[in-house]
């Protein structure tokens, strides 16, 4: 979500162009006209040096009005420049800043029970998925998040902190519980040999009704896997952060 900020002479440089092109064609103009005898009538009871006077005050006109659009078009760009500027910390400020923790791995799904023997390990329950925690811990709310393609909340309020269960379409646990993960499919989103999701997205509505993505990819260090912010996009703009 980045500022673009064009130069005064790029954003208004065919006006510039075409005010050149102007000057210049019309001094050719001018030096036609009175080459030699030239070939315009002079007008009765006038000279050429009558001409040349008006030619003269008619020139300083038009300097004044070239100057007058140019200090025009430099206050409209710093108004605009100023405006765009707001508008883009005004964005920047009410972004959510999201705490991404894999909270557990191939854990039993809570509020299921599972039947089997102590003395048969082959009835042993078998998990494979990841638990994530997403809290809110800027100052403003987000509205409508969406993650991995699911609708999830209407509202993640201001430190409001919400846990999901995810697996792929493999897993022994989508087979049985269903109904209480989001299921994800690997050609989508790639995964580690654990199963878990190599980078996903939470797609979500500032306050303002900008909709907004966050893109979380894996990393790990000394041993610990975690997700790290890599990006702040607006959806359907090449607005970045």
């Amino acid at each position: 979500m980045g500022l673009k900020n064009k130069s005064f002479l790029l954003r208004y440089k065919w006006w510039i162009v075409a005010l050149t092109v102007i000057l210049i064609i019309g001094y050719v103009v001018i030096y036609l006209c009175f080459k030699g005898e030239g070939f315009i009538y002079v007008g009765d009871d006038l000279e050429k040096k009558d001409w040349l006077s008006f030619l003269g005050a008619y020139l300083s006109f038009a300097g004044t009005v070239i100057v007058s659009l140019i200090a025009l078009f430099q206050s409209r760009f710093f108004v605009e420049n100023d405006k765009a500027k707001l508008l883009y910390d005004r964005k920047k400020e009410l972004q959510p800043i999201f705490s991404v923790t894999i909270e557990n791995i191939n854990s039993q799904i809570p509020g299921t029970a599972e039947v089997f023997s102590l003395y048969d390990k082959s009835t042993y329950p078998k998990h494979k998925n990841v638990v994530i925690s997403v809290e809110n811990v800027n100052k403003y709310p987000v509205r409508n998040v969406i993650i991995f393609d699911k609708y999830l909340w209407q509202l993640l309020k201001s430190n409001d902190k919400q846990t999901i269960y995810v697996a792929y379409s493999d897993s022994p646990d989508i087979k049985s519980w269903k109904e209480k993960l989001i299921e994800i499919n690997k050609s989508e989103y790639e995964c580690t040999q654990e199963g878990i999701p190599k980078w996903f997205n939470i797609v979500y509505d500032d306050i303002d009704g900008n909709e907004m993505f966050q893109t979380f990819e894996l990393k790990e260090y000394d041993g610990e896997k975690y997700y790290s912010l890599q990006s702040i996009e607006q959806t359907n703009s090449n607005e970045t952060t």
